[in-house]
């Protein structure tokens, strides 16, 4: 019960900044016009791709800290304050970094109007110290995830997003519009919101004692960081190759048909996303049998759930781009996004044998594997995108998660589970795919009743090839169990 109620927390954390941006965009349109807004986000922009300055120790601290669920408090508090120290110090190195660099970049490669290069120009010393107060928050995060307190991580996140992003709006309609302002008043908002952060881990850790820094943890830590800094390095380079190759080959045009399906495919990751912050904990505390079985029982919970809501997306892709984006816009762009949703559904299962192999210890075998599929996943889809379009590149895209999927479900010990678990239901997919994809304007009919039966036929389909897993293990714990005993007799 545990597990559902965190993932929900977790759900609930995620699909918030979701909402309040659908609230506060226009406004911040309307109130700041075009031209500030995208300075803004470009500014937004920057300290994202700097929050690389983390170099992982958020998930360390999680990882860490959730080992020594039973050890004694002053274990946890080490852990915690040399995390927060070695985060804070880089995130400190980050800002100046970042002090350095925006200066010629808002001056010799971002093109705005000379006004607004004065205004987010004054601004730099609130945005470098984002970045410090950024790194700090993500070991809170990670310290109450560690304790497994999603309810109240999520509660402080959420209520920090609307914070950040409705205190500049509110001075923006009370002194103007000046980026300067805009920018200060975001950072200050983070800064109140590190502060119910850190009052929280000092109930949940708990905090007893004096800050401690544990010399002792700097190598296992940073060790651990490193490797999942690999991993965060390369995800986004398979995640976003497609778009750039896309923009060689076919032009800038092209992209817009393919990422409009993509982002509106990708939105269903949230549900496995949430789910794997939930059991994450769970999977770094306990042993490497009860981390498969937890692994297991995962894969077919988003088994479950994913294959009906993946079939639901493929059968409207395309009557939702044509009454979004009109119907010449989704001739193109529903093959894509109907193709992206079957990897969707895969990339859903490939959640759970990383965060095991992570829980585990072993982030090092998920940076390795990704950095070994980077050059020939390039490859194919060049190849595929030469050859098939559009569509060809979202079947590269495809093909290299089913079999990242496959490769870590290998890794971890579950793949022949995650074979026996996808068979039925990626069966179901990839013909509804193929449907939608050869389906022409006028042929192509879409009806509630056909809706129902495809969703009924991929909930039989998963609950099956759960059943099939089920069974399989029964019989595996009962030839475990019968050898043991004539092993005893002998």
């Amino acid at each position: 019960m545990s597990i559902k109620r965190h993932t929900a927390y977790n759900l609930l954390g995620a699909g918030t900044p979701v909402l309040v941006s659908l609230a506060t965009v226009p406004l911040y349109l309307h109130l700041i016009g075009d031209a500030r807004y995208g300075v803004l986000a470009i500014v937004w922009l920057l300290l994202g791709y700097l929050g690389f300055f983390d170099l992982g120790l958020s998930l360390a601290t999680t990882n860490h800290i959730a080992r020594l669920n039973e050890a004694s408090v002053e274990e946890r508090e080490g852990v915690f304050w040399t995390a927060l120290t070695l985060n804070g110090t880089l995130g400190v190195v980050g800002g100046l970094v970042l002090y350095g660099v925006a200066s010629p970049l808002m001056t010799y490669v971002f093109t705005m109007p000379s006004d607004l290069r004065i205004e987010v120009l004054a601004a730099l010393p609130f945005i470098a110290a984002a970045i410090p107060v950024a790194t700090m928050t993500g070991v809170f995060s990670g310290a109450l995830g560690a304790r497994q307190r999603f309810g109240t991580m999520n509660i402080i996140q959420s209520t920090g997003t609307v914070i950040f992003q409705v205190a500049p709006l509110v001075a923006a309609y009370i002194y103007g519009p000046n980026l300067l302002m805009l920018i200060g008043v975001a950072v200050v908002a983070r800064m109140i919101t590190a502060l119910p952060f850190l009052a929280a881990v000092k109930v949940a850790l708990p905090l007893r004692h004096r800050p401690r820094f544990d010399k002792a943890r700097v190598r296992e830590l940073m060790r651990y960081g490193a490797w999942v800094t690999v991993t965060n390095l390369i995800s986004p380079l398979l995640t976003a190759a497609d778009r750039f190759i896309i923009a060689a080959v076919s032009g800038a045009a092209a992209v817009t048909y393919y990422n409009v399906p993509y982002n509106l495919a990708i939105r269903a990751a949230i549900l496995p996303a949430a789910l794997s912050s939930a059991i994450f904990p769970r999977l770094s505390m306990t042993g490497k049998d009860d981390a498969k079985m937890l692994t297991i029982n995962a894969l077919e919970t988003v088994n479950v759930i994913m294959t009906p809501v993946i079939i639901v997306g493929i059968f409207l892709m395309r009557p939702f781009l044509e009454l979004w984006v009109g119907i010449p816009f989704a001739l193109q762009a529903a093959p894509v996004g109907a193709i992206i949703l079957v990897g969707v559904w895969g990339n859903g299962l490939s959640f759970m044998p990383l965060i095991m192999l992570e829980g585990q210890g072993r982030p090092d075998l998920v940076a390795k594997l990704h950095a070994m599929e980077l050059v020939p996943y390039a490859a194919l889809l060049w190849f595929c995108l030469t050859l098939y379009g559009l569509p060809g590149a979202a079947l590269a895209w495809t093909g290299q998660v089913f079999v990242d999927t496959l490769l870590l479900c290998l890794i971890a010990g579950v793949g022949f589970r995650f074979l026996l678990l996808s068979l039925l239901p990626s069966a179901l997919l990839v013909s509804l795919a193929c449907v939608v994809v050869t389906q022409t304007q006028n042929n192509m009919m879409f009806s509630l009743p056909w809706a129902s039966i495809l969703v009924f036929c991929s909930l039989f389909a998963s609950y099956q090839s759960s059943a099939v897993v089920r069974q399989s293990l029964a019989s595996m714990s009962q030839r475990f169990l019968y050898k043991t005993k004539i092993a005893g007799e002998e």
